[in-house]
């Protein structure tokens, strides 16, 4: 009887090995490799050249690294990929830097757009101008560049808006309109007719609801959003990322869409945001969580504050420029009652909270969630955590609470948050060493559009200088260096979605989820990070970034 041929693609071989580089793990030991071997989306095999090599194949594809750099794949705790891609709809005006610089650029590009405009057509930015508060136009001078279109515009930050007397007129919004829940009108205080700034997203949607690339799309169009933003995501070198404001069901179903396609190239944390107790209520009885490889839901997003840029984030001193339109967006029973009920239906919950006297509220309801329903590895998240007291820091800590936070923020607003505070808030903004030391959980993620820029340097650069783009340097006391900053950008991250035993490191075993990079991240001197950048990112064995 004769012998059959051996198979050409035997069970050991591999489907992509990386051979020839420096793999930096970010094990527990930190270790050093040479090569990985990658099967069926996992890794099986970290080590040597020889040893990779060894489980090459007639069908294995071979990645020859030529000595650069490897990575686990960068996971960010706090992106909106679909907000991210819909920025760059061509049917935006748009108002990003350096576009509109001024005031009066501004304007500019509003009255540009409304001579070529059919009136009555809507006027939409994208999100957007990153003017200081005092500085962003009222409607009334909306309305001397464009009487004949309504005009929206959303802040760069996400917490205002600014809209003229036609978008006004279309809302419905006049002097006798009152606040929606959670969110501000503004008035002013002689007339008490509305200046045109929003606070807050359920003021900021009373209008925006009826704007194009706001509340009016398409499905298709939001489909293309998440496609362009996870395209951009993985050519800066991240292969998951948390989304932890999905503003409504329409947004995680484009995700489920994308996913079910098989389109969905970038892995996926989802959290919804809640904007009420009733909407709470409902979202808790009508959506059912899902998890497969690429997409889960994670739970449920709140938020307690804004931001210092609308001077709405909620400090104990109110004196600050941070905290001038500060108001508390619940109150703490109501806020309890919320995340308990969350909590006990076995949910991640997330706050957004930058103020001290917001994060001490987030961290109210924790205490009360798990006083009334003990339960050990919740990990509730802090999103942002700005100004933090030493008070704060212990009890997140004994709480077991995860600080989702944006180093880069540092480098880009650093200046604009120490105009809005005094020396000794900006002494504790971040205190990234402090928390890392104490044992606190951290995780990095770019916020995004929030964040002028994506690219995970600019993460690297404001942990490890904590220098602003004047060349101020805020507590340099807690600088880290760049392997905590790859590791908090990675393990940090991953343990921030319920995920370190799936991702954030180069293992046997794990999600096969890397870059490489143009340059080895633990030699390069810090003044180059500006030039660093992601060659090749892989997902789960598969090739979907690689520079041209």
């Amino acid at each position: 009887m004769p012998t059959a041929a051996p198979s050409p693609f035997a069970p050991t071989d591999a489907d992509l090995v990386l051979v020839n580089g420096k793999v930096i793990t970010v094990d527990l030991k930190d270790s050093i490799a040479q090569a990985v071997a990658v099967k069926n989306g996992k890794i099986i095999k970290v080590g040597s050249n020889d040893e990779v090599k060894a489980l090459i194949g007639q069908q294995t594809k071979v990645l020859d690294l030529k000595g650069r750099t490897v990575t686990p794949g960068l996971v960010d705790s706090h992106t909106h990929v679909y907000v991210w891609g819909n920025q760059f709809w061509p049917g935006f005006l748009d108002t990003r830097l350096p576009n509109a610089s001024s005031k009066a650029k501004l304007l500019q590009l509003v009255g540009e757009k409304a001579k070529v405009a059919p009136k009555g057509e809507w006027i939409s930015g994208n999100q957007g101008f990153s003017l200081s508060l005092k500085a962003t136009p009222d409607r009334w001078a909306l309305d001397s560049v464009s009487p004949d279109n309504p005009v929206y515009l959303r802040h760069l930050g996400g917490q205002y808006a600014v809209v003229n007397s036609y978008a006004l007129r279309l809302a419905g919004i006049n002097k006798n309109t009152q606040n929606p829940y959670g969110g501000r009108i503004e008035k002013d205080p002689d007339s008490g007719e509305p200046t045109g700034r929003l606070f807050h997203y359920s003021a900021e949607n009373l209008v925006g609801r009826l704007a194009p690339g706001y509340g009016v799309n398409t499905a298709e169009k939001r489909i293309e959003d998440v496609k362009r933003g996870q395209d951009l995501d993985l050519a800066a070198g991240y292969t998951s990322g948390q989304d932890v404001i999905a503003a409504n069901t329409a947004i995680v179903n484009t995700y489920r869409w994308v996913e079910s396609h098989n389109a969905l190239k970038m892995r996926i944390y989802v959290m919804q945001y809640v904007a009420s107790e009733e909407d709470g209520k409902n979202l808790l009885r009508d959506v059912q969580p899902f998890k497969s490889e690429m997409l889960t839901f994670g739970g449920w997003k709140l938020a307690v504050d804004g931001g210092p840029g609308a001077g709405t984030a909620l400090m104990y001193d109110q004196s600050l420029q941070a905290a001038k339109n500060s108001y508390e967006y619940w109150d703490q029973q109501t806020l309890n009652r919320m995340v308990g009920t969350f909590h006990k239906a076995g949910f991640q919950v997330s706050f957004h909270a930058q103020g001290d006297k917001a994060i001490d509220m987030a961290i109210n309801a924790v205490e009360a969630a798990l006083k009334e329903t003990p339960r050990e590895n919740s990990r509730f998240r802090i999103e942002h955590a700005s100004f933090p007291t030493p008070q704060a820091l212990e009890r997140i800590k004994k709480l077991g609470i995860v600080i989702s936070t944006q180093p880069q923020w540092i480098t880009a607003w650093g200046d604009e948050f120490r105009s809005a505070v005094d020396e000794k808030t900006m002494q504790r903004m971040m205190p990234i060493r402090t928390m890392m030391e104490m044992g606190i959980h951290l995780a990095f993620g770019c916020d995004v559009p929030a964040t002028p820029v994506l690219e995970p340097k600019y993460a690297f650069i404001g942990a490890v200088t904590r220098t602003t783009t004047s060349g101020y340097t805020t507590a340099p006391q807690e600088c880290i260096s760049i392997k905590d900053a790859l590791r908090i950008h990675t393990m940090g991250s991953a343990y921030a979605s319920f995920e370190e035993n799936i991702k954030g490191s180069i293992e046997v075993g794990k999600l096969a989820d890397m870059v490489v990079w143009s340059h080895d991240l633990y030699s390069m001197p810090v003044s180059q990070l500006m030039d660093l950048k992601a060659e090749v990112t892989i997902v789960g064995g598969k090739i979907v970034y690689e520079e041209k």
